[in-house]
């Protein structure tokens, strides 16, 4: 398996010869060696108390990448029986990796008086037929960002709500010499895709049936992908978003939005830290809205987010695992772990900590969340297969060189190909 990076952490020089050894698979935001220092120090703090607590656990840690890429180092090391005890799991890994047969059910260690701590919904998407995969430990919304005052200067009291508004919004942008929005549009790539998702899912379309099969390109659900390919386009057309948004990710969008060369920025709510301290001037001054649509019809940003799931079936280790678990996503652990980066929490007593009772925009948050409009991610394998093909249509789309109708088919033949190659293993 290619390791993108090694970092060992040894919990105690002096620890029992009885002390059970966990290797934990993580993304780097969620270790000591996250990017942000305060996260950063935040996970130290509580890898040495867990170590102090625990010395009959000895952990070590291997930093790994994220998105689809990671995915398939999943899958290559089930099966060659190279996994860890304990990973971090992206939430739409779940129910591919769980086909291996070696995610184990927690069903037996995470009791329902604990589970009633935690937003429902991010529970119902990791539980496939009954058994539950994983913990989540928190959230993000996707959708639009804007400084309050720019919104003000260029009009508009509060955000546009409607599609025909934004395009308003847009004109108005334009003629103040800023683009109105960018939008990530890189192919390949999921978080592309769960913008998408929020537009289409607003739209009435569904990816899925109930059996799990791709039904985003037939009838109504092939209208509303289309409709979310053109509004891409138009924007282009129309010149309130460049072209080249094609080559950006949520990550180079933000410089534009911190210069002031466009007015809003799509982003995630995990991302409000990082606004924040690259950008002091937006703290108390950023608002978020959801991407606006035709016809009046609301978005339903994707319920999304990073889990801790468990490999080891040897009752012991799966035992102290789950003592890990318990330990890292304790209201006053992940309260900070959560807050350090500015994530939605999943735990419902972390949101009457300060960071969230305090910060306007964090208290917005906890409205759309409660409000119960956020969807999860259908928990099906060809999830992975379905957000790769619609991000790398909109490049064509963009640059006018594929129709919407030529995209959404396009999409269908990659999907198509490759579930009639999992269903007939």
């Amino acid at each position: 398996m290619k390791r993108l990076m090694v970092t060992t952490l040894l919990l105690g020089l002096l620890t029992p010869a009885f002390a059970v050894d966990l290797l934990i698979w993580a993304h780097p935001d969620f270790t000591p060696a996250a990017g942000l220092p305060a996260v950063a120090d935040a996970y130290q703090r509580a890898y040495d108390q867990f170590e102090a607590e625990n010395p009959d656990i000895n952990l070590e840690f291997e930093v790994m990448a994220g998105g689809t890429e990671a995915l398939q180092q999943f899958l290559t090391a089930a099966g060659s029986g190279n996994l860890p005890e304990l990973a971090l799991l992206d939430g739409f890994w779940i129910a591919r990796i769980v086909e291996t047969g070696q995610l184990q059910p927690l069903n037996d260690v995470w009791s329902e008086e604990s589970r009633a701590n935690w937003l429902l919904r991010s529970v119902e998407a990791v539980t496939l037929d009954g058994n539950i995969y994983a913990v989540p430990f928190h959230t993000s919304w996707r959708g639009l960002f804007y400084p309050v005052d720019t919104m003000q200067e260029l009009g508009f009291d509060s955000p546009p709500a409607t599609w025909e508004e934004f395009l308003e919004f847009g004109a108005a942008a334009q003629e103040a010499g800023v683009y109105a929005t960018m939008w990530p549009a890189v192919g390949n790539n999921e978080v592309t895709a769960l913008h998408m998702l929020s537009m289409f899912w607003g739209l009435g379309g569904e990816l899925v049936d109930a059996e799990g099969a791709p039904v985003f390109f037939e009838g109504e659900n092939r209208a509303a992908l289309e409709r979310v390919f053109s509004m891409y386009r138009e924007l282009v057309e129309l010149g309130y978003m460049p072209q080249d948004i094609t080559t950006t990710d949520e990550r180079g969008i933000r410089p534009y939005f911190y210069t002031g060369e466009t007015a809003t920025a799509a982003a995630s709510s995990s991302h409000i830290t990082s606004f924040y301290n690259d950008t002091p001037t937006l703290r108390g001054n950023l608002g978020a809205f959801n991407y606006p649509l035709p016809d009046g019809a609301l978005a339903v940003p994707a319920l999304t987010g990073f889990t801790y799931g468990i490999f080891a079936s040897d009752p012991e280790v799966k035992e102290a695992a789950w003592r890990f678990i318990e330990f890292i996503t304790s209201p006053e652990i992940i309260g900070e772990l959560n807050a350090g980066a500015g994530h939605i929490p999943v735990v419902n007593q972390v949101w009457d900590q300060p960071f969230y009772r305090d910060d306007p925009l964090m208290q917005q948050f906890r409205e759309i969340v409660e409000s119960g409009r956020m969807k999860p991610r259908p928990s099906v394998p060809i999830y992975p297969i379905i957000t790769n093909a619609w991000s790398n249509e909109l490049a064509g789309v963009v640059s006018g060189e594929i129709t919407p109708a030529q995209a959404v088919d396009n999409a269908r033949d990659v999907v198509m190909a490759e579930y009639e190659r999992l269903t007939d293993r």
